[in-house]
């Protein structure tokens, strides 16, 4: 069951920081950083409970993380750039 939350959420994750690259929005990027570290804690529970290779999982761990805080960063700094509406 908590194998597939964990892959649930990694596949929510990178499918919302993605299009929030190409479209920034700020609550979405709020909820990708939600995803992220939902998609991390389920990882590091499955490492804990199903004695999984340490090393293989963590290596992949650490290259999907930085590629959700990689397109996270690029939405935030996209969404800096925009000029807000002070009307609204």
């Amino acid at each position: 069951m908590l194998i597939i939350l964990h892959v649930i959420l990694a596949v929510l994750s990178l499918a919302i920081a993605t299009a929030n690259y190409f479209a920034p929005v700020k609550k979405l990027l709020t909820v990708s950083y939600s995803f992220a570290g939902g998609t991390l804690t389920s990882g590091v529970l499955l490492i804990i409970f199903n004695n999984s290779s340490v090393m293989r999982t963590c290596l992949t761990g650490i290259i999907f993380f930085a590629t959700i805080s990689t397109l996270n960063e690029l939405a935030r700094t996209k969404l800096s750039t925009i000029p807000q509406d002070s009307s609204l």
